[in-house]
């Protein structure tokens, strides 16, 4: 969930237990505690109760015609329902996003969300060139913040999935902008790993590239990444298919398995049951 919602959410909760009465409507604050018990749930991985609160805080902004809050929840929602893999519905609510009038960080969060609803669906071009509307206006930009440092490093992994290593512009522009930043967060390094991964994988250096989602792994059971967790395995499964070690891919697929079950994930859970 982006870092804006978050912050709002945690705000909202905030301001219920230290404010005086609040002026406002029962309805008001009863839109922001579902906005931060949504928010809750999705930190816990719990994305059906999630979606819940979610689907109750935009009923609500809704029928007070409250645009503001009527965005944040549908961002919310949207959110939700990716990390449910439910496509359809997701697909519904960023056409409503597209085609509202937004302020500018809303606007780079719909963007941001519909490279990841492409991401997902494996569209991978059309993802690249989604987050590339972003990215082209970084050109005059001195310094980079994490912000937009999430940008590149989204960018590179999609241009590794698609492009050859000649061609590469994103994967490099990432590099040098990880090389220039003081404090780096680890997961920017470890996100670079997974990068390399890909373009080992690639080249068939397939030793090479389960060393690094090996590296990666540990970064994500370190912070307790269940989704990240389980997408290593995934990758490493079919880097092992390449090869042929089969009883290497099962063990990797049923590690997967057993996350995604846990994540109520029945989009993955039936992929991986198909290779099983």
């Amino acid at each position: 969930m982006s870092r804006r919602i978050a912050v709002f959410a945690f705000s909202l909760v905030l301001a219920a237990c230290t404010s005086s009465p609040d002026p406002r409507p029962e309805l008001y604050s009863k839109g922001e505690r579902y906005l931060s018990s949504g928010l809750i749930h999705y930190k816990k991985d719990n994305f059906s109760a999630a979606q819940i609160n979610f689907y109750r805080a935009l009923m609500l902004y809704q029928s007070v015609d409250h645009s503001t809050g009527t965005q944040l929840a549908r961002i919310n929602l949207l959110e939700s329902l990716l990390a449910l893999n439910d496509f359809t519905a997701a697909e519904e609510h960023l056409d409503i996003l597209k085609h509202q009038k937004t302020n500018t960080e809303l606007s780079e969060r719909i963007i941001l969300l519909e490279t990841k609803l492409l991401f997902k669906k494996q569209l991978y071009s059309e993802a690249l060139a989604t987050i590339e509307a972003l990215l082209l206006a970084l050109n005059q930009r001195e310094k980079i913040d994490n912000k937009q440092l999430e940008w590149l490093a989204t960018a590179a992994r999609l241009e590794s999935l698609v492009a050859t290593e000649a061609k590469y512009l994103w994967v490099t522009r990432y590099r040098t902008a990880l090389l220039k930043k003081n404090n780096v967060q680890a997961k920017f390094q470890v996100a670079l790993k997974r990068i390399d991964a890909n373009i080992a994988t690639q080249n068939q250096q397939y030793p090479k590239a389960l060393g690094l989602l090996h590296e990666a792994l540990g970064y994500y059971k370190s912070q307790g990444h269940r989704r990240a967790i389980a997408a290593c395995y995934e990758e490493m499964a079919a880097i092992e298919n390449k090869q042929q070690h089969h009883q290497q891919e099962l063990k990797y697929l049923k590690r997967a398995l057993t996350i995604r079950i846990w994540l109520k994930d029945q989009y993955h859970i039936d992929i991986i049951q198909k290779k099983l």
